[in-house]
């Protein structure tokens, strides 16, 4: 586990360095590259039954400009349960805002509960190709290239019926010039998605495996979505990453050092000359998100 006063001063340090340094060209290049996902303040983002709680100070709007006004990061990817409203007054209020920030959605996460392509209701399947379709119209509006679809469970005698829906949306999405994209949930055995905070610890229940994924998106024809941590062990993750970023625009990148080496993460991008997105997840969450996403940022700067 990372003690957290040592966390905390060596993001302080490394950000000293990284301030510096961004006034370079080679820097603001590599931050063109940098985005950050509005996951990453979850626990404080006004979204949910309880948005309106003293602990949920930030909102969606104000978004674009607190992570452009802080870090200098104009590349945005949104949780589509952050957005308040999808009324067309709403969205377009927020699309103002991305513009006054000179910033950008990169992809809209969708998280739709039971609406994914692993149910085993055709109805229901139905329902999530229709409500999947409704988000790319947004993704649409707001200029967002991608969305990422959230693929359920993918239990073996699901996956077939999963990639017929996903080639639905697919096909809708293509229409729209949107891209759609499926990260991998490969977690380690018994891993606790909270190695910094105690705060809110979570285990996510075994899932399908990084191979798994790759048949689906092959199949599917849409794109993969890295993401560095969720592998269960490091000769895992050099292999899927090696396959993954080849198929990729986009991928989410954190900082675990007592479960990977992150410089070696981007290396392996690099060798397969993945030209996309370093989209900051800053995980384990934390009801003080403020200085891991600084910690990524510092790594990101520091080995692209």
């Amino acid at each position: 586990m990372i003690n957290r006063r040592e966390f905390l001063i060596g993001s302080a340090v490394l950000a000293g360095a990284a301030a510096r340094s961004w006034g370079h060209t080679a820097d603001r290049g590599k931050m063109n590259r940098v985005a950050v996902m509005s996951y990453s303040f979850d626990l404080i983002m006004k979204s949910g039954r309880d948005a309106d709680a003293p602990q949920r100070t930030l909102d969606i709007l104000d978004f674009p400009d607190e992570m452009a006004q802080r870090y200098g990061i104009h590349n945005l990817e949104i949780q589509q349960e952050h957005l308040r409203s999808t009324e067309p007054d709403y969205l377009a209020d927020f699309k103002n805002r991305l513009t006054k920030a000179q910033s950008r959605v990169t992809q809209l996460v969708l998280e739709l509960g039971a609406h994914n392509i692993s149910t085993t209701d055709p109805g229901v399947r139905a329902e999530t190709i229709a409500l999947t379709n409704q988000w790319i119209d947004r993704a649409v509006f707001l200029s967002a290239p991608r969305v990422m679809i959230n693929q359920g469970t993918l239990a073996p005698e699901v996956r077939t019926t999963a990639a017929e829906t996903l080639k639905a949306i697919k096909a809708y999405a293509d229409a729209k010039k949107v891209m759609v994209t499926v990260e991998n949930r490969d977690d380690p055995p018994g891993y606790v998605w909270s190695t910094v905070s105690a705060a809110a610890p979570t285990e996510r229940p075994p899932q399908h495996t990084w191979e798994d994924e790759v048949q689906l998106i092959r199949a599917a024809g849409v794109w993969a979505n890295p993401d560095v941590a969720s592998f269960p062990d490091n000769a895992a993750r050099e292999a899927g990453l090696r396959v993954m970023y080849a198929m990729a625009t986009s991928s989410h990148f954190k900082y675990m050092p007592n479960l990977f080496d992150s410089a070696r993460v981007i290396q392996i991008s690099k060798e397969v000359g993945y030209k996309g997105f370093y989209s900051i997840e800053a995980e384990p969450l934390t009801p003080h998100p403020y200085p891991f996403v600084q910690t990524i940022l510092d790594v990101l700067l520091q080995n692209l």
